[in-house]
């Protein structure tokens, strides 16, 4: 058995050919001849390195892709140690072969999978080879989603979260924590070691109201998670932001990176793609009008037990749950990258007004 590559550039013709085959993408007599790797062009962030990988093969290999998505995660061992907690490898790894068909969103398809689970970070091997989607139009958390891309998002949000509704076929899924568990409780410390970097970066940008917050959030976040834990329990992208969503032609979303999945308040994915994607005149213009679409199509997909009324004030938890997100990024930002300083200043700017707007300022 080939060695399972850690990096873009470890990646072999003869891995890439058992990998490939393993999982039926090309039949036992195609190999691959050569893979195309460009190291120096793979995304590497804060929780681990995204690159395009070319795909020559030796053989009819059908309609397999030439191109495809190869994610590992980081290999800073303080920072697998730091995240190893949150179990955030194994989420996604198994959400794509335990859970992934069950949705009614379109996920990238998966051509590989390693996901050995250990005790210790170092012992652990995960990796993705997946559909590149690159023919697609990304979403563009900087500038913002459209209000037709937020409406898009939230309809096929909410087919998602309608499928599981009440926890419906996460019975034996023990890898994905209750959004209150000690995995997603991990997020405070994480918070408090990230919040003098992001401080440093953006403090002077803080709005005066919010500073208490902003500054106490750790010790209230327990609090928010065991209200959105009170809700009614879907399975939670957690990370429903601009960046991580496709359009397709027709306008349907497509969804990547499914880290952070949790069971809890569909209100969290909600909250975030409005407070922290769109432009602040779009989300005060359309908030309402986008929640309405949102749970009108949880209504049409079955959903009876949760009144609009509800989700608005549940909306509220949401909100306060996404500020998390800017601070642990910012902690550890890249300022070297202009796209990624003008991404969190206007992410800090929009959540900081959604805060506001629902009564988080003092």
């Amino acid at each position: 058995m080939a060695t399972l590559p850690t990096t873009t550039s470890e990646i072999t013709a003869e891995w890439m050919t058992e990998a490939l085959q393993g999982s039926a993408t090309i039949p036992a007599g195609v190999t691959v001849a050569k893979v195309l790797l460009d190291p120096a062009g793979a995304g590497v962030g804060f929780m681990g390195e995204v690159a395009t990988v070319g795909v020559v093969y030796d053989g009819d290999a059908g309609n397999a892709p030439t191109t495809m998505i190869a994610k590992f995660p980081t290999q800073s061992p303080e920072i697998r140690a730091m995240m190893q907690p949150t179990r955030i490898y194994e989420r996604e790894h198994r959400f794509y072969s335990e859970l992934a068909h069950m949705s009614p969103v379109r996920t990238p398809a998966i051509f590989h999978v390693t996901c050995e689970v250990a005790d210790a970070a170092a012992d652990e091997a995960y990796m993705l080879l997946m559909e590149d989607l690159s023919d697609l139009q990304l979403g563009d958390q900087v500038s913002g989603t459209t209000v037709d891309q937020a409406r898009a998002a939230l309809i096929g949000l909410a087919a998602h979260h309608a499928q599981f509704w009440n926890g419906a076929g996460m019975e034996n899924a023990d890898f994905i924590p209750v959004i209150n568990g000690p995995l997603n409780q991990a997020g405070s410390p994480i918070y408090e070691a990230s919040l003098p970097g992001f401080m440093e970066a953006f403090g002077t940008a803080i709005k005066p109201e919010l500073a208490d917050f902003v500054a106490g959030y750790a010790a209230m976040r327990p609090q928010i998670l065991d209200e959105l834990a009170a809700m009614p329990h879907t399975l939670v992208h957690f990370d429903y932001r601009a960046d991580n969503l496709f359009f397709d032609d027709a306008g349907a979303v497509v969804v990547i990176d499914w880290q952070a999945i949790s069971q809890g308040g569909g209100v969290a994915d909600v909250a975030y793609l409005l407070s922290q994607n769109l432009t602040v005149d779009d989300r005060r213009a359309h908030e309402p009008e986008l929640l309405r679409a949102y749970h009108d199509a949880l209504v049409e997909a079955g959903v009876s037990d949760y009144g609009f009324d509800v989700l608005t004030a549940d909306y509220r938890v949401g909100v306060g749950c996404g500020w998390m997100i800017p601070v642990l990024a910012v902690g550890s930002l890249d300022f070297t990258s202009e796209r990624a300083v003008a991404l969190w200043t206007a992410v800090i700017e929009r959540a900081q007004s959604a805060l506001i707007d629902h009564g988080f300022g003092s």
